[in-house]
């Protein structure tokens, strides 16, 4: 069962995790039996955007690869704006023409997040990774058609309010084992983990297999 939608860091059962690289600079682990890969807007620099867009796309061809990510918009980064937004919807509309679901890098980008979803039309499921947002923002996410994954840190009130076939986990750069975040987040819904670890299993499934 897939368990852990995000993460950096390949656990000893790699069945369990959907294990996140950018290809403009690094391999995938060969023991990486799942993978997203995406072009994170920290290292939109490193190379230019042509080559990059076409490493991503050969990367495609790859079999283990189930989504595109993490992507996204990060206003705290010193990567230009630009090259962030111009990255940003260039990938979008590959994981649009490749019917590929997409893991979204978010920080203080909502508003234009939002607005590339809705100009392009955006009909792919994207996963808010590490969401940290208050009910509102998740609602609004959910209304887009959106899933939300929840990590170490997050807002309570939140992941108690996720609807159970919207949410997912994530151990992103954590050692903390996977299984210890859905104990947390059982405890929290008053949920048997057992059954959050079916509802997310499902989710995982619907969307990435």
């Amino acid at each position: 069962m897939l368990l852990d939608i995000h993460t950096h860091r390949l656990p000893s059962d790699p069945s369990t995790a959907l294990f996140s690289y950018f290809p403009g600079k690094e391999p995938p682990p060969v023991r990486a039996r799942y993978l997203s890969a995406g072009l994170h807007p920290w290292y939109l620099s490193d190379k230019p955007l042509p080559e990059l867009l076409e490493k991503l796309e050969q990367q495609l061809a790859d079999r283990r690869v189930l989504a595109i990510g993490e992507v996204g918009l990060d206003k705290c980064c010193p990567v230009p704006w630009e090259l962030q937004e111009q990255a940003f919807e260039a990938v979008v509309r590959l994981a649009e023409e490749r019917e590929k679901p997409i893991v979204i890098h978010n920080v203080r980008a909502t508003a234009e997040l939002m607005a590339v979803r809705n100009r392009i039309r955006a009909r792919q499921p994207w996963v808010m990774h590490g969401f940290r947002g208050k009910k509102e923002l998740a609602e609004s996410w959910i209304r887009q058609g959106c899933y939300l994954s929840f990590g170490e840190r997050y807002v309570p009130d939140t992941l108690q309010s996720v609807p159970l076939d919207r949410l997912l986990m994530e151990t992103d750069d954590s050692q903390t084992d996977i299984r210890q975040l859905y104990a947390r987040a059982a405890a929290l819904r008053r949920l048997p983990v057992e059954q959050l670890e079916q509802a997310v299993g499902h989710t995982a499934d619907f969307l990435f297999f």
